[in-house]
């Protein structure tokens, strides 16, 4: 107990004293359906619905060891006592750790947690639907997890609402190959076509991305028009037309901004090059991916600790499994926006989407 006090303690004079910490939360917002699905413009605010505290027990948080995961402790517990403080919520908070999970002491309270894959596999099921938020991958409780299922969500949801039949991938040496599977497992219905290039470090980029982009075929009708002619010819090359989309899975972000700038270098100043985040950690370095036009599939960046990945993960996770657990707790189901992404609650799964940046 007296751990758990000094660790409040000191998280909420972290909040209350840092005067040079990153963005604010934006405005808050009613909880509203006909907002763009692919974009962070608001999170959703529980003080706007009327009667809905049912729960009134405790809300009894299972964290990883402090020592090993300090980072993520840290940052997770500011995230959730910023859910507190936004959304006024008024139960009593007790952080635990996770081996110490105790069945009979969830009974009349909610547990959020654990992290762990191996304890959420013991406890699955053990624990009433109603009286936990898991930390990681669950078949009989509610769950919410920092993995790629919510960004290839949205990539599929996002190319079905411009009704888009073909894309291409960059598959890269580097890159994240198991979402790329799951991604065209999930895509393919027959219709659908995708154009991948294999790319690699080892040889070259550039000339693979060239004939990737039909550029290369360009240059050679130019080379055979120019031989022939008498007179100076203006060239501007061609890219194929086939696609509008190009989709990368990296797993460096340094690697990502190469594949994005030898598109646009090549003349694929017109495609809209997306990619997945879910493999990538550390910094994102957000003038390369304003210099290249790149769209990400994350959490939104528009929270404290913005594009430093593993400090704002870790928020966003405390800020939204707060937000989550009070909505399961008080029986709020619909769509709910956190800064992880959109989550729909019913009867007996959450479904998450990431947004699109």
């Amino acid at each position: 107990m007296l751990i758990r006090i000094v660790l409040i303690t000191f998280y909420i004079l972290i909040i209350t004293s840092c005067s040079s910490s990153p963005k604010q939360l934006d405005k808050k917002t009613s909880i509203d359906s006909s907002n763009n699905i692919f974009e962070f413009n608001q999170i959703s605010d529980f003080k706007l619905i009327a009667n809905q505290k049912i729960f009134g027990g405790t809300f009894i948080v299972a964290l990883p060891d402090y020592k090993r995961f300090s980072e993520f402790n840290n940052f997770f517990q500011i995230g959730m006592i910023y859910a507190i403080k936004e959304q006024n919520i008024e139960n009593d908070i007790e952080f635990i750790l996770q081996e110490e999970i105790n069945s009979r002491r969830i009974k009349d309270n909610f547990l959020i947690g654990p992290v762990s894959k191996d304890l959420v596999k013991r406890i699955d099921g053990s624990i009433p639907k109603n009286r936990a938020l898991f930390l990681n991958e669950s078949n009989m409780n509610f769950y919410i997890a920092l993995n790629n299922n919510s960004q290839i969500n949205t990539l599929n949801k996002y190319l079905d609402s411009k009704e888009i039949n073909r894309i291409g991938i960059i598959s890269d040496s580097t890159s994240d190959k198991n979402s790329e599977k799951i991604f065209k497992n999930s895509w393919f219905n027959g219709s659908r076509d995708i154009i991948t290039i294999e790319s690699d470090e080892s040889t070259s980029s550039d000339l693979r991305i060239k004939d990737f982009l039909d550029v290369s075929e360009s240059f050679e009708r130019f080379e055979k028009i120019d031989k022939a002619s008498f007179s100076p010819i203006e060239f501007v090359p061609r890219t194929r037309d086939d696609i509008e989309q190009i989709v990368i899975f990296p797993k460096e972000a340094n690697r990502l901004y190469e594949l994005a700038s030898l598109i646009r270098f090549n003349y694929g100043l017109n495609y809209e090059v997306i990619a997945l985040t879910s493999e990538l950690d550390g910094k994102i370095d957000v003038n390369e991916i304003k210099l290249h036009d790149i769209s990400l599939i994350d959490h939104t960046y528009e929270n404290r600790f913005g594009y430093d990945l593993n400090k704002s993960r870790s928020f966003c996770l405390g800020y939204d499994s707060m937000l989550i657990a009070y909505a399961i707790s008080n029986q709020i189901k619909g769509e709910i926006r956190g800064l992880l992404g959109i989550y729909t609650i019913n009867a007996n799964s959450i479904e998450i989407n990431s947004y699109i940046n």
